[in-house]
């Protein structure tokens, strides 16, 4: 990618399932260099790399078999060259495989190392298994979420907060080791949980809890969402300048407002059962009041503003032929941003990548004959 912010850094991917995959691939968006590695595809049919399709836009991918001393030698190579490395494993799997940021900092001493996982690298949890429903649930969201509902039972999202939370905030980590990096020429291990994500996402609440309102008291944080003729919408007053457009776009200016938010709240619902969403949204917008129509996910994809910022974006793709994916969330005035390519079948760039280790083209022969490296071609 031309221009881009990340032009030049390398990184290698050993992700897999939401968060490892959803973080490179943002480090792919911002013009970083991204191979992932896989597992030897076993199976006839095309296989894609791991993780979703959208999560691994733009990025190569190599195959190994890192338990064969030969795959492990290819890896230690991509790693001596890479600017970055991410993981999501189990703690102390890659460091058993021999590709733990103790072994890489051997040869590599500018390495940023980022590891993921529910519990962290240390610590007297770090042995756990997770997945982001774990810290969903231990984190205190469940919880919240039912509070704000007024549930009896909770209840589980329906996307994974913690797991997208995580890479992002691996992200934000590694451009801000990247950037002390420059400043120092040092690299050094980052360590980003599921759990920790979680609670940071709800500092909100956790101050609350932390300044010791107990369950008994607890006062629950929920934007109404009202019913209109056609459908519904979701209407914050915030404050009594809003009120005041509020009332006029819905035909009642000279109303009050109510000193309780939640007769106000009550009174706004009463007034949006009478209008359609269309009329009601215009009217709104005539007002510069604030306002959320509750839409499907297949309309919010649909939506010309996401169309119109650049937020779907069509690519090219192995199996598919074209593959549309959210594109990033952030816009540069001098650099460009989004996927550089489509997502790899698993294995698919194992040839060029070890060509561009120094590998021949015997030696390559030799590791797909010996099943230490996996190779797909695109479906012709």
């Amino acid at each position: 990618m031309a221009n881009s912010i990340l032009s030049g850094i390398q990184v290698l991917d050993f992700t897999r399932v939401v968060a490892g995959p959803y973080c490179t691939r943002m480090l792919a968006d911002l013009g970083a260099h991204v191979i992932k590695v896989d597992e030897l595809p076993n199976n006839e049919a095309p296989v894609r790399s791991n993780g979703s399709a959208g999560n691994n836009a733009g990025k190569r991918s190599i195959a190994i078999d890192l338990k064969q001393e030969s795959g492990l030698e290819v890896a230690q190579k991509l790693a001596a060259k890479a600017d970055v490395i991410v993981e999501n494993f189990r703690p102390g799997v890659m460091a058993r495989l021999g590709l733990g940021y103790q072994k890489i900092v051997e040869f590599n001493p500018s390495i940023i190392f980022a590891s993921i996982s529910g519990f962290g690298q240390t610590g007297s949890f770090a042995h756990r298994r997770a997945f982001g429903a774990t810290a969903h649930a231990e984190a205190g969201w469940l919880w919240v979420q039912q509070q704000a509902l007024g549930g009896q039972t909770p209840f589980a999202p329906g996307v994974t907060v913690a797991d997208v939370m995580a890479g992002t905030n691996t992200v934000l980590a590694i451009l801000a080791a990247l950037f002390d990096r420059e400043r120092t020429g040092q690299g050094q291990w980052i360590d980003v949980t599921l759990m920790e994500s979680q609670l940071a996402m709800l500092s909100g609440p956790a101050s609350q809890a932390l300044a010791g309102t107990s369950e008994a008291a607890w006062q629950p944080f929920r934007h109404p969402i009202h019913s209109a003729d056609d459908g519904y919408v979701t209407i914050n007053i915030g404050d009594s300048r809003n009120w005041r457009r509020i009332a006029a776009a819905l035909d009642h200016p000279r109303e009050p407002m109510p000193k309780n938010l939640e007769d106000a709240n009550d009174i706004v619902g009463s007034w949006v059962a009478q209008y359609r969403v269309s009329e009601l949204a215009r009217r709104m917008d005539e007002q510069g009041a604030p306002y959320g129509v509750v839409r499907s996910m297949p309309e919010a994809v649909k939506d010309p503003y996401f169309t119109e910022r650049g937020m779907i974006v069509n690519v090219s793709d192995p199996l598919d032929g074209t593959l549309r994916v959210v594109g990033p969330p952030f816009h540069f005035t001098r650099t460009e941003v989004g996927p550089v390519g489509p997502p790899p079948l698993a294995g698919q760039h194992s040839k060029e990548v070890l060509q561009s280790l120094g590998y021949s083209n015997n030696e390559i022969t030799f590791l797909l004959d010996s099943q230490v490296i996996g190779h797909q071609s695109t479906p012709s």
